[in-house]
């Protein structure tokens, strides 16, 4: 008799894009390109989803807004600080990895760290891992969110978060294809091939 156990995301094939959207923010000046199979929400913070035929769920959240106050390259370690110890207000979270850097004007943090989910709703009492990064340029603030479950679902997933995370900028994608940058006639999510 065959074998009629799903298969586990380990056997599953790894993930594999046809193409890239650029989702842009017009109003902050922001923009990131995602695999063109997965879906976009509209509202905030934008919710990135892979398509609902694939093996495992995950999901990255993608908001900018505004500050009251430039942020200088200086402030990159308080910002990290600050970072680690929301994290760490977590019960269950444990740190990862931890970094804070700045390029010019620009201060870019990067953690990840795993966590047990809520003990009510989906998912509930489950370890899941998360990638968090938070680009600051003068009084905008770019925070990318990456999460699956730590089972295997992450590190599944890890390819696409990593092209994710890579494409955010604090400029237009669209520019690239269409040569104009943030004009508002051109599509929201702008396919790029």
């Amino acid at each position: 008799m065959p074998d009629r156990t799903p298969p586990s995301v380990n056997d599953a094939p790894r993930p594999s894009f046809t193409g890239f959207i650029a989702w842009r923010d017009l109003v902050n000046h922001v923009s990131l390109l995602y695999p063109r199979e997965w879906h976009a929400t509209d509202g905030v913070p934008v919710q990135l989803t892979p398509p609902p035929f694939a093996p495992c769920r995950a999901v990255v959240s993608v908001e900018a807004r505004q500050l009251p106050t430039n942020v200088e390259p200086d402030d990159a370690i308080i910002l990290r600080e600050g970072l680690e110890a929301g994290v760490r207000s977590i019960a269950s979270a444990q740190i990862e990895r931890s970094i804070a850097d700045s390029v010019g004007a620009m201060v870019d943090l990067e953690l990840e760290h795993s966590y047990v989910a809520d003990p009510v709703g989906d998912g509930a009492g489950l370890t899941w891992r998360r990638w968090l990064r938070v680009m600051y340029l003068k009084d905008i603030q770019f925070t990318i969110s990456a999460e699956a479950e730590d089972n295997g679902d992450f590190e599944y997933w890890r390819p696409a978060f990593l092209s994710i995370m890579r494409t955010a900028q604090f400029a237009d994608w669209a520019a690239h294809a269409t040569g104009r940058s943030w004009e508002a006639e051109l599509s929201q999510d702008q396919e790029l091939g």
